[in-house]
């Protein structure tokens, strides 16, 4: 991402390397109706897709961070692996930065579960280095990262952080393990973007 695109960036005065992403998860699931922001953390994301016309619902497991309802947006307690959501529920299903945070396995049967057919998932994330090949992979996002933060305002939510246990590829291959058809790819900022549509 050159100069000129991160002054474009409309989180560039709230940067981090989740918000970096923000607008590829509003262009995967633009056209989407109702959407369900799994570890919606302080709403950032869920009030952007509602100012591009979704309707949405964020869940996260942390009261504190629970922001107040917005147009467009409604805001739950509740934990990801045991959604208090009907199958069938959302055109689409988004989530940064939590999949780690909880048992990956059961986030993914209940984030599947609430998706109708057709419904697509999108998740943006990240993973523990777990030998030489990553690690020379993570340099690679040193020089991006060091000239984003001359041209954006860094931005800390404020939220609860931990770090990755799985590797990269443990990650992407748990996630392709239990979503078929899953298109997953590493992408700068040390993170990876991940989608998947529902069969109908």
């Amino acid at each position: 991402m050159g100069v000129n695109s991160l002054r474009a960036h409309p989180f560039r005065a709230q940067w981090n390397h989740n918000t970096r992403y923000y607008p590829t998860v509003a262009e995967a699931v633009e056209g989407r109706e109702v959407v369900l922001d799994a570890g919606c953390g302080d709403g950032t994301l869920a009030r952007h897709l509602a100012s591009r016309g979704h309707t949405v619902i964020g869940v996260d497991r942390e009261a504190s961070v629970l922001p107040p309802d917005t147009a467009g947006t409604h805001f739950i307690l509740a934990d990801v692996t045991n959604l208090p959501f009907p199958d069938d529920s959302f055109d689409a299903v988004v989530s940064v930065m939590m999949l780690h945070h909880t048992r990956i396995d059961l986030a993914l049967v209940e984030m599947r579960r609430v998706l109708k057919p057709g419904g697509l998932l999108v998740d943006v994330g990240s993973a523990r280095d777990k030998g030489i090949g990553d690690l020379a992979r993570s340099a690679l996002d040193v020089p991006g990262d060091l000239l984003a933060k001359r041209v954006t305002t860094p931005w800390d939510p404020g939220t609860p952080t931990v770090d990755p246990v799985l590797g990269w590829t443990q990650t992407r291959d748990t996630m392709a393990r239990m979503l078929p058809g899953l298109q997953w790819r590493r992408v700068p900022g040390w993170r990876y973007v991940a989608t998947w549509q529902r069969p109908v």
